[in-house]
């Protein structure tokens, strides 16, 4: 979320040049559909941006040598929690866990339903956005157990009504593992897996259990940056991405 806010808000400045900062809200939100474990949840993250302009005089003048601004970011951005804001999905309030983040477990979720996103802020702004849950649908290959070579991992699922683009990890089954993570996003139904996943940073390979996951995701969920800011991504009200998605039992197999 940090990068995309940055990139957003860099256009911003470009757009506002005279203003000494820049401010936006900005919202992660999404309906997931889990088969393993099952669990359907909604969650919202809310919070206000705001960037001091690099373009200004104030910007323009000698830094004090003991400014921290740009220590650990890029841009001076500052993202500030939004509290106690009215959030629903098709009119179920979604509850406030802690400030900017609102969250709420065992919510109906339907396959192919609709889904509407409203927000509306203590100073009365209106966000919304909406999505459809994409069908169920399953992993086909591997199958559970499964004993592969690391260079001929085929992924292969069946196809989920109403998804935009499915999103494929590979993982470890042992947290202490050296091999590395893997991710991809794809419009077909299968996939090849790269053997450098089961390799660790040195090239190594790296022989045990790894875990395959595929999502099906309608609407905005994990955008680009590049996309973010060109679009702003789909929210009317704020900047920032409402997806709904739909995950099935992960797989676990072998790699010797």
């Amino acid at each position: 979320m940090k990068r995309f806010i940055l990139f957003v808000l860099v256009l911003g400045l470009f757009l506002s040049c005279n203003e000494e900062r820049f401010s936006t809200l900005v919202v992660t939100g999404q309906v997931a559909k889990t088969l393993g474990p099952e669990s359907n949840t909604a969650s919202v993250l809310l919070g206000k941006a705001t960037v001091e302009n690099l373009f200004h005089d104030e910007w323009m003048e000698t830094p004090d040598p003991g400014d921290t601004t740009f220590w650990n970011d890029v841009f001076p951005a500052r993202i500030t929690p939004i509290a106690n804001a009215d959030v629903q999905v098709n009119s179920e309030t979604i509850g406030q866990k802690l400030p900017g983040i609102y969250f709420k477990p065992a919510i109906e979720l339907n396959y192919l339903d609709r889904y509407d996103l409203e927000i509306e802020t203590p100073d009365g702004k209106l966000i919304t956005a909406n999505g459809f849950l994409p069908d169920s649908f399953a992993i086909t290959n591997p199958h559970q157990g499964d004993t592969l070579s690391p260079d001929s991992v085929i992924a292969i699922w069946t196809l989920s009504d109403s998804s935009e683009v499915f999103l494929v990890g590979i993982t470890p089954a042992d947290s202490a593992s050296s091999a590395r993570s893997w991710a991809g996003s794809f419009q077909d139904t299968c996939c090849s897996v790269p053997g450098s996943v089961f390799q660790d940073t040195l090239g190594a390979f790296v022989p045990g259990e790894y875990i395959l996951t595929v999502t099906a995701v309608n609407g905005g969920w994990n955008k680009s940056g590049l996309d973010l800011f060109l679009s702003g991504g789909n929210l009317d009200g704020a900047l920032g991405t409402f997806g709904c998605a739909v995950l099935p039992k992960p797989v676990v197999f072998q790699v010797r």
